[in-house]
């Protein structure tokens, strides 16, 4: 009988990251930019997320989505957290501490809408991959969505030896049982290692800039990312195959500026790939022009395609909320190298969006007004902006007032979380359905606002009280500041930033 971790990592929790690629309305945003049909949005769909983490993202979409949430995660603690978070919105979701052969096995779960996995499929065994195809084949609906993200060659080669010597001194060289000790040991280890310049690593370009990138992040992702038992990378068409067992055909990757193929690829990559007929053969043979790494990929159970006219019509109708009072940047940098977008009429359609109080709107009567504009520039634009997170797809009204209670109550937890710590900094919007990046003094801020503080200077007073009474300083240049006096300074000034820059965005996707 297998151990309850299956091998996977279970010695400290995940991270508390929010990843926006699991947004129902951002799947259907991007499956329509492909063309695709996408149902409207209801109260009868449901959701499931398989190893959810510690919850953050699922809970997110269950407050500011209708329809009813499920998910799994085998590790206690974050099931534990998770329902932690779903008892403060009021959600009604459904989360799981079970396997995922012990999900398959339910007789309570209903058939889902959508069944998500983000970075999930990489790191569980090939048996385990067997299960979640045949969780999807039995109880995902026809017309329903399959969202997988998971490490892909060609574009992991390099790094894969990497990887495996973490592991292989972890598991016969590791002399601790801490985890933070047992990573920094495993790549002191490949670093002493690599400094005596093996002959292998001197035929792979990159390696140093590789480890050295690597060695950067949080210990506890190092853990989870690297050291478990099971890690499988694959090729895109080997996901597709097993997947096709389950009914399910490839529809487009959550990356929304790949719906632009001139964006995403070289000109003479693109002519190249316009050749092959099959779209299953041309997708991995576009990995090898992008040097993929990572991938995710929407699948649909039966995917339907709509007219040109319907797409256009139906993204012109889409409400898109702006998501900066900023000045919209005039380049923006893509696989392809810098673009430039057309000036004018990206001014205009800013101006349009920062109307009225930055309220989100459709395109249908901005067509009508701006004759000299076409649909297509609309759609290029948005979908650049999409993806550099200036703009962001939103629900109907009807959507939005019936969930903003859920989100109002989870983002009250958020804040006041954010008393103690700064460990979960995005917050749920009604409006676009998903989260919004609100980091730790904007979440205080926020919470100045709703005890009755309006100005800058008031605001700031009472983080300072917050943040004293627990010894944290802020800091200037790197050096902690030491009075009050300069604190709540430097708090002044963040606020008076956040109450004209951040807060008209915050109250215009309903989060304020």
């Amino acid at each position: 009988m297998n151990a309850w971790n299956y091998g996977y990592f279970t010695e400290s929790t995940y991270t508390y990251g929010y990843y926006r690629e699991l947004n129902p309305v951002f799947q259907k945003f991007c499956l329509l930019a492909k063309g695709y049909a996408v149902p409207e949005a209801d109260e009868n769909e449901t959701y499931c997320e398989l190893g959810f983490g510690q919850g953050v993202s699922l809970n997110i979409h269950a407050a500011a989505n209708t329809g009813k949430f499920f998910g799994t995660d085998f590790n206690p603690a974050h099931a534990a957290h998770a329902n932690e978070l779903c008892n403060a919105s009021d959600c009604g979701g459904k989360f799981f501490d079970d396997s995922f052969e012990e999900m398959l096995s339910r007789d309570d779960l209903p058939q889902f809408d959508s069944i998500n996995l983000h970075g999930i499929w990489s790191w569980i065994s090939a048996e385990n991959q067997k299960v979640v195809v045949e969780f999807a084949r039995k109880f995902l609906k026809p017309g329903g969505i399959f969202y997988n993200s998971y490490n892909c060659y060609p574009g992991w080669s390099p790094a894969a030896p990497l990887r495996e010597l973490f592991v292989l001194h972890d598991k016969y060289a590791q002399k601790s049982k801490k985890t933070f000790e047992r990573v920094e040991e495993a790549m002191k280890f490949t670093e002493e290692l690599l400094s005596k310049n093996p002959a292998y690593f001197g035929r792979v370009p990159d390696v140093a800039k590789i480890f050295e990138s690597t060695r950067k992040h949080d210990h506890d992702y190092l853990a989870h990312e690297y050291f478990n038992r099971d890690w499988i990378c694959m090729y895109f068409t080997d996901v597709v195959e097993l997947l096709e067992n389950a009914k399910l055909d490839f529809a487009c990757t959550a990356e929304i500026i790949e719906t632009l193929e001139h964006l995403s690829v070289p000109r003479d990559a693109l002519e190249f790939l316009n050749k092959i007929e099959s779209p299953v053969m041309r997708e991995q043979v576009k990995d090898y022009f992008i040097n993929r790494q990572f991938r995710k990929d929407i699948f649909i159970r039966g995917a339907r395609r709509i007219s040109a006219y319907e797409r256009t019509q139906r993204l012109m109708n889409t409400n898109y909320a702006l998501m900066t009072t900023e000045p919209l940047p005039e380049k923006f940098q893509v696989a392809v190298g810098e673009i430039s977008l057309a000036k004018d009429v990206c001014e205009k359609i800013r101006e349009h969006l920062a109307a009225q109080n930055f309220r989100p709107k459709n395109f249908s009567d901005f067509l009508k007004k701006n004759p000299d504009v076409t649909a297509q520039n609309i759609e290029q634009i948005l979908i650049i902006l999409a993806h550099n997170g200036h703009v962001a797809p939103c629900q109907s009204d009807a959507t939005i007032k019936a969930v903003k209670p859920n989100c109002d109550a989870l983002n009250k937890y958020f804040c006041a979380r954010a008393k103690n710590s700064g460990d979960i900094s995005f917050l749920a919007s009604p409006v676009t359905g998903g989260g919004v990046m609100v980091n730790r003094f904007e979440q205080l801020f926020l919470s100045a606002l709703a005890d009755g503080k309006k100005s800058a200077d008031t605001i700031s007073k009472a983080v300072w009280e917050i943040l004293s009474e627990q010894g944290q300083a802020l800091l200037s240049n790197g050096k902690r500041l030491e009075t009050s006096e300069e604190n709540i300074a430097q708090l002044k000034d963040m606020a008076q930033d956040f109450l004209s820059k951040r807060l008209p965005i915050l109250k215009a996707v309903q989060i304020a």
